[in-house]
């Protein structure tokens, strides 16, 4: 059963991600975006995967264009272009330049951060900042870059519902981490995930999204080799699992992460990898919309990344 610094985190995750909705909510000086035909999306790390994540959700339901480059500020990027640079601590000196440059562009800047260089800069720039909180726990790290984003682009009239998205997401949070605690998938994957690659496979931008978490998590914190492929679609899929599977000294953990708007066709491929691999684990999404089941397919994969670090620490 999970326990310490994780446990207590996450029952704080739902009402910090309504925290940050708020915060956007009640942002003062929004800057005017009459003209305004594109928004950018600037931040690495677990922004840049959050910033990924939001061109999947909002691609069928924008009014305008919403594109995350990284720490790159486009050449197109001009007045008619939104911009919206997040960093966590502040302290990307590469978001910093970019928005810099894109100010300079003549873009209207936004700031999503808890203070350091970009804070300091968006107050000597005079553009708004939506404050992060700097003690939230590790597990609100990608809804800090998400949720701010849905609920300004709602203000700005760019998306519609987006408020009523996040509501709807923390509180399917809170109901997923009481069971979440004891779920009985987490605790198996961590006994067997140790001396073996986790293979994990998704498929649609949803799922490549909670993927790149999932590998993230466990390569850095969980001390588990992790590499991310599509879920299989057929016989060329598998038995390239297979192969890694096989140059591996203990082979690989193959790690399904399943939602509602993945692409048709890939039963047959599922059924052939479920006969294929020992060791597989399939983790369905839950809650509704896009938003939720994103925050849960991550949630699921920090809640594997912690049991590892905690089982670690008994047996060492």
């Amino acid at each position: 059963m999970l326990s310490g610094e994780f446990t207590e985190s996450v029952r704080h995750l739902p009402d910090q991600l309504r925290d940050i909705a708020v915060a956007a909510a009640d942002l003062d000086g929004l800057p005017a975006v009459d003209g305004v035909t594109s928004v950018v999306i600037l931040g690495t790390g677990g922004a840049r995967v959050g910033g990924d994540a939001l061109e999947a959700i909002c691609e069928l339901t924008a009014q305008v264009p919403i594109v995350a480059t990284g720490a790159r500020c486009p050449a197109w990027v001009s007045a008619s272009t939104l911009a919206i640079a997040v960093s966590r601590s502040g302290n990307d000196g590469g978001v910093v330049e970019a928005a810099d440059a894109a100010r300079l562009a003549g873009a209207p800047v936004i700031a999503i951060t808890s203070g350091g260089a970009l804070g300091d800069a968006a107050h000597s720039w005079g553009v708004p900042v939506v404050p992060v909180d700097p003690a939230a726990g590790p597990a609100v790290g990608l809804g800090a870059s998400i949720v701010p984003v849905l609920v300004l682009l709602e203000r700005l009239g760019f998306v519609s519902g987006m408020t009523r998205t996040v509501s709807e997401a923390a509180d399917r949070l809170g109901q997923r981490i009481e069971g979440l605690l004891i779920d009985e998938t987490v605790r198996q994957l961590a006994e067997v995930l140790p001396g073996r690659v986790a293979l994990v496979t998704a498929a649609g931008s949803i799922g490549k999204h909670a993927a790149r978490r999932w590998v993230q998590e466990l390569d850095r914190f969980g001390g588990v080799s992790a590499v991310r492929r599509r879920l299989p679609m057929g016989q060329t899929d598998v038995e390239t699992g297979r192969r890694l599977h096989s140059s591996t000294a203990n082979g690989a953990v193959l790690v399904m992460l399943r939602h509602a708007d993945e692409p048709p066709g890939l039963d047959g491929g599922v059924a052939l990898a479920r006969d294929r691999f020992e060791h597989v684990f399939e983790i369905q999404a839950q809650g509704e919309g896009p938003l939720a089941q994103l925050l849960d397919l991550v949630l699921v994969g920090d809640a594997v990344a912690a049991q590892l670090i905690e089982d670690a620490e008994v047996a060492g």
